[in-house]
């Protein structure tokens, strides 16, 4: 266990782990109501680097990380299992939805939400009624999401913020005709 901090610095690592921001953490556990945004966000960043701070979310994201059993090549594993899957995988032959169990796990985990709902119509006899309609709406992951998740993850930003913040310099050669 790291060294006992502060009610206040105990929930801002706790919200840092839970919303992954500097400035939302120090937001929630800290009074910000008078501080201008950039206020909160350099009191954050200095926060974020005391070492008890740093050591506190490390231990609290491994805590979260043994709690949950899943690792970050796992995430990514679903992520990328998410940007690839196929829409088609989901539908039979005749475009009809297939059933839940019909469809490979590995297209399911790109299914946010699925929505059956029947429409009823014709009455019989006794009260019974004949369904005259079904409807079927299947919610998918965001694709292009994943796929930025997956290029943070990866470095796939790193190159072009790289180039960014390089200082370009240009060297020009002053001709010397011939003097000097």
């Amino acid at each position: 266990m790291s060294k006992k901090l502060t009610n206040k610095r105990e929930k801002y690592c706790i919200e840092y782990v839970k919303t992954g921001s500097k400035s939302e953490a120090y937001r929630l556990a800290y009074s910000t109501k008078n501080m201008k945004p950039a206020t909160v966000n350099n009191k954050a960043y200095a926060l974020f680097k005391k070492g008890e701070v740093r050591a506190r979310i490390e231990e609290l994201q491994n805590e979260a990380a043994e709690r949950n059993k899943i690792s970050i090549d796992e995430c990514v594993s679903l992520l990328t299992s998410m940007a690839r899957f196929d829409i088609a995988d989901c539908y039979h032959e005749d475009g009809t939805l297939k059933s839940i169990h019909e469809i490979p796990k590995e297209t399911r985990l790109a299914i946010e939400a699925l929505d059956v709902e029947e429409r009823n119509g014709i009455e019989l006899g006794e009260g019974g009624t004949v369904s005259i309609a079904t409807i079927k709406k299947l919610k998918t992951s965001n694709r292009r999401a994943n796929l930025v998740e997956l290029l943070k993850v990866l470095g796939g930003y790193e190159k072009d913020n790289n180039q960014k913040q390089q200082d370009n310099i240009v060297i020009f050669k002053i001709p010397d005709n011939g003097r000097g």
